[in-house]
């Protein structure tokens, strides 16, 4: 999508293409410049061109700035036809077709515009959803905020039919039609519903392309985290829930305290549909849902579905919660009736061996299967476990700290250096077999300081790729490629809270594939046609989601 700040940029480009364009079609605009008073043409100093004659009575009748910006070239001839690009619109001369449209009709950029995307992903045809107009004409239907846009400022005429479902394009809620493309922004012009109007004109002259699509795939979800791939096809996810009324713990994350509730569940996400097939789980949280912890992660293997509890604190902190504590800080099997049964406490493994020699910590994050055994990232452990299948727990690998730079704002001398931990969080096996582990990091959150390890029983393990921030989630694709999922991209410790996803190749190099649109992303799965899911706003209860990305 157009960045606003680069409008000047592709105007000016704009301008240089209709040049040689206009050149035998039209007069020059600049012969206007000065006569803006001239009743037949109207012309602006922001793009130095000018609307006239029956484009100008069609411009100014249905919408003008508002709907279609400025003109960014001049009146010239396009496939036979005399058009005038605008930035959000291409006017047509058809004279006699549409007489009561002042013999314009409009181009239809939105379908050109999408025309490789036609028929997938949030282009393909849609049931109707309730409360919503379906056009069976193009089988998408019109919701909300975008249809009273619709509805209000031209309907079919103006905007055409839709074309498209809504989803999230560069980080905005967009929906395509024929001649438009809507942008929700909601507070940004309350006049108009909410609804911006995407500048296709500028795209189709510049030939700029949108990039990744975000579509939505689920919605409320409470808290989700770790998500897998099942052997039906469907998308599992952890959701670790909204605590509840207690008993409670002092907040690891800072003030207050966080509270325990039955709240935990796993969600399975087919065909639109959420069902949560096993709920009760065991959640610890702030009020309103905030700093979540419960289940972590899930996977689902022919034996069975199985997932890990989280704690984020010394075990022994979990006797403060009573019975239910000692359900903190393990791993479980999901039974066939949605209830849970504890098979293995690794939060006791860190006590008793605390493989990291620091503070007894344990938070089991990521976790895997191979065969009948399993591997668990312990990022409060700061280590790779292995558990047998008769659950004795072993450990593969250790993350200690390193010394980094102290942040200014701590007020110490400069060169002061202080321990930062690893926190492994994203876990996955690689085609090759072996374990790769992405460090979240600890405070201080040094940008470019995360890695991911390459991890083989019996071998050290050796730095894979680096140069990452704040690593939650990776996975593999079917092309064999890691793909790496960053919670904030920019640091936890920054205002801003964008999310990154990145493709790394086998020497280590990475590509960034999408920034804008991911915000708090706690969640990575890669299904076998390369589809990817992210869980977003996956610390923020009520707004989380799962998106998929269309590239």
């Amino acid at each position: 999508m157009l960045k606003r700040h680069s409008l000047a940029v592709l105007l000016a480009l704009a301008m240089a293409l209709a040049t040689v364009a206009t050149a035998a079609a039209a007069p020059s605009d600049s012969t206007l410049a000065g006569q803006q008073t001239e009743a037949d043409c109207i012309y602006f100093e922001a793009t130095q061109h000018s609307v006239c004659f029956g484009f100008k009575a069609y411009w100014e009748k249905f919408g003008g700035l508002a709907i279609f910006g400025y003109p960014i070239t001049g009146e010239f001839v396009e496939n036979g036809v005399t058009v005038q690009y605008f930035e959000r619109a291409r006017f047509e001369w058809h004279p006699g077709v549409w007489p009561e449209r002042y013999d314009v009709l409009q181009g239809l950029l939105g379908t050109q515009l999408a025309a490789d995307r036609l028929g997938t992903g949030p282009f393909a045809p849609a049931a109707p959803v309730q409360g919503c107009t379906f056009f069976g004409a193009t089988g998408h239907n019109l919701c909300a905020g975008f249809q009273s846009y619709w509805e209000k400022f031209g309907g079919l005429a103006i905007f055409g039919y839709p074309i498209s479902e809504e989803f999230v394009e560069d980080g905005v809620t967009v929906q395509y039609f024929e001649r438009a493309r809507f942008e929700w922004h909601p507070g940004v012009w309350p006049e108009r519903y909410d609804v911006l109007l995407g500048l296709l004109g500028v795209r189709a002259i510049s030939g700029e392309q949108p990039g990744p699509q975000f579509v939505p795939i689920a919605a409320e979800l409470n808290n989700p985290r770790g998500m897998t791939i099942g052997p039906d096809g469907a998308l599992y996810v952890a959701e670790a829930g909204l605590g509840g009324d207690g008993p409670c713990l002092p907040n690891p994350e800072g003030d207050g305290e966080v509270c325990y509730g039955p709240t935990g569940s796993i969600a399975r996400i087919a065909d639109g549909q959420v069902e949560r097939i096993a709920t009760g789980l065991p959640s610890l949280a702030a009020p309103g849902g905030a700093s979540a912890t419960g289940v972590q992660d899930v996977i689902v293997t022919e034996d069975g579905i199985y997932a890990v509890i989280g704690l984020g604190a010394d075990p022994a902190a979990r006797e403060q919660l009573g019975d239910v504590g000692a359900d903190f800080g393990t791993l479980v099997r999901i039974n066939d009736d949605g209830t849970y049964t504890v098979l293995v406490d690794i939060a006791a493994y860190e006590t008793a061996e605390n493989p990291e020699p620091a503070a007894v910590d344990s938070n089991p994050y990521s976790l895997v299967a191979v065969d009948d055994h399993f591997i668990v990232a312990d990022a409060g452990g700061n280590d790779l476990l292995h558990i047998d299948g008769n659950g004795t727990i072993t450990t593969l690998a250790v993350f200690g700290p390193r010394m980094v730079d102290a942040p200014p704002f701590l007020g110490l001398p400069p060169g002061t250096q202080i321990p930062m931990e690893a926190v492994p969080t994203g876990l996955t096996v690689g085609p090759d077999g072996a374990f790769y582990v992405g460090e979240l990091t600890g405070f201080p959150f040094q940008v470019g300081a995360a890695r991911v390890w390459r991890v083989v029983p019996g071998e050290d393990p050796e730095v894979f790729a680096e140069g990452f921030t704040n690593i939650v989630d990776t996975a593999f694709g079917p092309d064999g490629r890691l793909y790496v999922l960053e919670i904030a991209a920019d640091s936890l410790l920054s205002e801003t809270s964008p999310g990154a996803l990145y493709r790394v190749e086998a020497d280590g190099t990475k590509t960034l594939l999408a920034r804008d649109g991911l915000v708090m992303s706690t969640g990575l799965a890669i299904d076998d046609e390369g589809t990817t899911y992210i869980a977003n706003f996956g610390v923020v209860p009520g707004m989380s989601q799962v998106v998929g990305l269309f590239e």
